[in-house]
């Protein structure tokens, strides 16, 4: 039976799943580059282009692309083809969602035959003392928009090119099988840390924070997702990334943030966990399966079965005791610079944070899971040194507006 239920591929340590074939331009902002630094010399590269990769150096890949060679930026670029946006709280109405319920109905008859045991294989947890599924659907449901007011008015144009530069790339596609089985996964995970963490309901503060993660996801290779950022309420110091985009930062970090660049900054580092793929790889779900949960689950409960909980307690080890490795942490810290830089902040804004952290009570967690903050910040260092936002929006700082609300 653990044939048909999710299966969640976790890639070894220091194997990244950009060498494993080719990779899919899916930004406006991927160049070929002369050099592995974004401020490289470089050549414009097309939406959908197929690149082969030659080798990696840290958050850039040296690709070939028909008789060109040059190095190409792991933000800007995908191992999954262009896929479709996943709309969040969206149920399928498909042909394919009514076969399923069909198969699904002949394996309850078929199970009943055989004494339930298939059945009760496939015993689905779901809200109550584990999940909090209800607070996951109110964050679903606060609008997605870039909010223009934070940009200098001539820049704006230069902004709404950037969003809407890969809608006429999109209409034929369709959500990628992985992109529906990582988001499965993290809706689950997310649901979990809400059950540890109350989600703090502020609409527009929730407004602004994802209106700063869907400017960050723009310009990235990961539009098959919609970034979502919540607020937990919790003194200490700290942000989470769950798979399928779920990001959440403590109300104990927020009062720290003195500029909208470093919150930018948080938000990009754990963006960049999503966006290269550091959570794993994963596989499309068997469709059936999840209607035959369904019928399982009580009414007004969400799914999540014996295979993603068990995925589900591997992340939260993470969270809370292991933490990442120390490569990908770093690596999420430079991307968060190369995605901050692209949009107009100044990419100084994490590694101000840090250096300020670095010196904050309640961080104990944060340093237990993370890298030692001097190492980030030399690294930062380089990072900040590689970038440039000549011609990216340029960003008014609103944070100060914000943050009165997180003393309420």
């Amino acid at each position: 039976m653990r044939s048909n239920y999710y299966f969640i591929g976790f890639l070894l340590l220091g194997i990244s799943v950009f060498a494993k074939g080719n990779v899919y331009v899916q930004s406006t902002k991927a160049k070929l580059l002369s050099q592995p630094k974004l401020n490289a010399e470089g050549l414009g590269l097309k939406v959908g282009e197929v690149l082969t990769p030659i080798q990696e150096q840290g958050l850039f890949v040296q690709v070939r692309v028909e008789e060109k060679t040059g190095w190409v930026s792991k933000l800007f670029v995908s191992p999954l083809p262009p896929g479709n946006q996943m709309k969040l709280g969206i149920t399928s109405n498909s042909s394919e969602a009514v076969v399923a319920r069909q198969r699904a109905s002949d394996f309850t008859k078929t199970a009943a035959a055989r004494g339930l045991s298939e059945t009760q294989k496939m015993r689905v947890r779901g809200e109550g003392d584990l999940y909090d599924f209800e607070s996951l659907r109110w964050l679903e449901s606060v609008p997605l928009t870039i909010d223009t007011r934070n940009t200098k008015p001539e820049r704006n144009k230069q902004l709404e090119t950037i969003v809407t530069s890969n809608a006429d790339l999109k209409g034929d596609l369709f959500v990628l099988g992985e992109t529906k089985a990582e988001v499965k996964l993290g809706r689950s995970l997310a649901a979990r840390l809400l059950k540890r963490y109350p989600l703090v309901r502020d609409l527009e503060l929730t407004r602004y924070l994802n209106s700063i993660a869907t400017k960050l996801g723009a310009v990235s290779s990961r539009k098959d997702l919609e970034f979502r950022v919540g607020v937990i309420e919790s003194s200490e110091i700290n942000a989470f990334s769950c798979p399928g985009g779920y990001l959440f930062l403590t109300t104990g970090s927020l009062k720290k943030i003195q500029t909208e660049a470093e919150l930018a900054g948080i938000i990009a580092h754990e963006m960049g966990h999503v966006i290269l793929f550091h959570n794993g790889e994963f596989t499309e779900s068997n469709v059936w399966i999840d209607i035959l949960s369904g019928l399982l689950t009580p009414p007004g409960s969400e799914v999540v079965n014996t295979a993603m909980a068990t995925a589900i307690g591997e992340m939260e080890k993470q969270f809370f005791e292991t933490g990442r490795d120390a490569k990908v942490e770093l690596e999420a810290d430079e991307a968060a610079v190369g995605l901050v830089s692209q949009v107009g902040y100044s990419p100084l804004g994490l590694s101000s944070y840090l250096n300020a952290m670095s010196k904050a009570e309640g961080t104990e967690l944060l340093k237990k899971t993370h890298p030692e903050t001097n190492i980030r910040i030399a690294k930062l260092v380089f990072a900040e040194q590689s970038v440039s936002t000549d011609g990216a929006p340029l960003v008014v700082d609103r944070w100060s507006e914000y943050k009165i609300r997180i003393a309420k």
